[in-house]
């Protein structure tokens, strides 16, 4: 019984020393729609250590493993070593995923979105999407907050974790008396 109820407890440490799950949309003012969802940790209104990245565009999934980078203003190029800057203020947003490293491999790329805002004159203030196995392409100059979300993931709400716990104790109680018998 003891077994189990450690095992329970350290799966719960386990699952709460986990990074959170988000939700992101951004409507282009053409109607197009990028949806997805990533994993990090929240701090202020930046996301850290973000991974696990999924996108959606116009209902089409980009595909393959997708590396994030941000845009570096003293090169005029993408920086994968810095890794991106994803926040819920979307004018502090500065990043792209790609199918491929944007900053090494840019000929090989089939998706892409970005999501820049920067007072650098070679690329401003843009949104922009790409998915060359469907030709969706989309572009936008956003402003502020208008169309930007990024919103925590719904979780399992602690009566669902109170109720694994306790079914884990009625299965060791039950393995207790038939050991004892």
């Amino acid at each position: 019984m003891k077994k189990i109820i450690s095992a329970a407890l350290l799966l719960a440490a386990f699952a709460s020393a986990h990074a959170e799950n988000f939700n992101f949309s951004y409507a282009f003012e053409d109607g197009q729609a990028i949806t997805g969802s990533l994993s990090g940790h929240l701090v202020g209104d930046l996301l850290d250590g973000v991974s696990n990245v999924h996108i959606n565009f116009n209902g089409n999934d980009y595909t393959g493993a997708l590396v994030g980078a941000s845009w570096d203003a003293s090169t005029h190029d993408w920086n994968s070593a810095a890794g991106a800057v994803i926040s819920t203020n979307a004018a502090k947003n500065n990043f792209i995923f790609a199918d491929a490293d944007p900053q090494h491999a840019v000929g090989s790329i089939n998706n892409y979105f970005y999501f820049v805002n920067s007072n650098d004159a070679s690329i401003g203030n843009q949104a922009f999407a790409v998915n060359y196995n469907t030709g969706d392409v989309a572009f936008d100059q956003p402003t502020q907050n208008a169309t930007w979300s990024l919103v925590a993931a719904p979780v399992p709400e602690p009566s669902s974790i109170a109720m694994l716990a306790a079914g884990l104790g009625v299965v060791g109680a039950i393995a207790r008396r038939r050991k004892q018998a």
